[in-house]
């Protein structure tokens, strides 16, 4: 394809990773998230929030429900679930700031964009545990870019990304330490491979999940 200054790029996908020491201010706040009384409780800690970021600067919008369409989570889908907002230390760092550097640049994310943040621990007490009991799915936004913090004592947990929801993984890939893929939500799909804690330990995964739509 040829391209000249006059023909738009389209975004598909993009893969990256945070620093080092972004990762390092970041993971100890997952061990401060509170118990999520929804369906997913059983396996998932969460706290959101919604932000606008202009020139690098973040500014935390009014909390809201967090909610979606049966259509697209069948899991939980058209349940009003509310969380705590993500602690303003976390949101007062830096590093935080990092994620949303990535985001928008590799999306094309404009500022002023709302932007929805998810704060995720998922975890597995000696059996396997669902990573996404929505199988292969979109999550309904423009945009998305997952994060993966860290991984504790765990197999699996591989993040797949699909052509279409009955496609084979065109990636998998067990990201950690701050690696992450940001991608066009209404162009793939993508789901994750359970999680098995070793050891009859608990195991778990960190994951930052950013989400927009943009202004049209």
């Amino acid at each position: 394809m040829i391209v000249n200054k006059t023909t738009p790029v389209p975004f598909y996908l993009e893969l990256g990773q945070l620093t080092a020491d972004s990762v390092k201010h970041l993971t100890p706040s997952f061990d401060h998230l509170p118990p999520n009384p929804y369906a997913d409780g059983a396996f998932r800690l969460r706290r959101y929030s919604r932000f606008t970021v202009t020139q690098n600067r973040i500014k935390r919008l009014p909390s809201q429900a967090f909610v979606q369409d049966e259509s697209i989570n069948h899991f939980q889908g058209n349940v009003v679930r509310r969380y705590d907002e993500i602690d303003d230390k976390i949101v007062n760092d830096p590093a935080f700031v990092e994620l949303f550097e990535h985001f928008q640049t590799m999306a094309n994310v404009a500022d002023n964009t709302p932007i929805e943040v998810h704060q995720l621990r998922i975890f597995a007490d000696h059996k396997s545990v669902e990573v996404a009991p929505e199988g292969v799915h979109q999550d309904g936004f423009d945009r998305i870019g997952i994060y993966v913090m860290q991984r504790h004592n765990i197999d699996g947990g591989h993040i797949n990304v699909h052509l279409d929801k009955n496609s084979p993984a065109l990636i998998s890939h067990d990201f950690d330490k701050g690696e992450f893929v940001v991608l066009n939500d209404r162009r793939f799909f993508h789901s994750a491979q359970p999680i098995k804690p070793r050891d009859g330990e608990q195991g778990y995964m960190d994951i930052f999940v950013l989400t927009a739509n943009l202004v049209h």
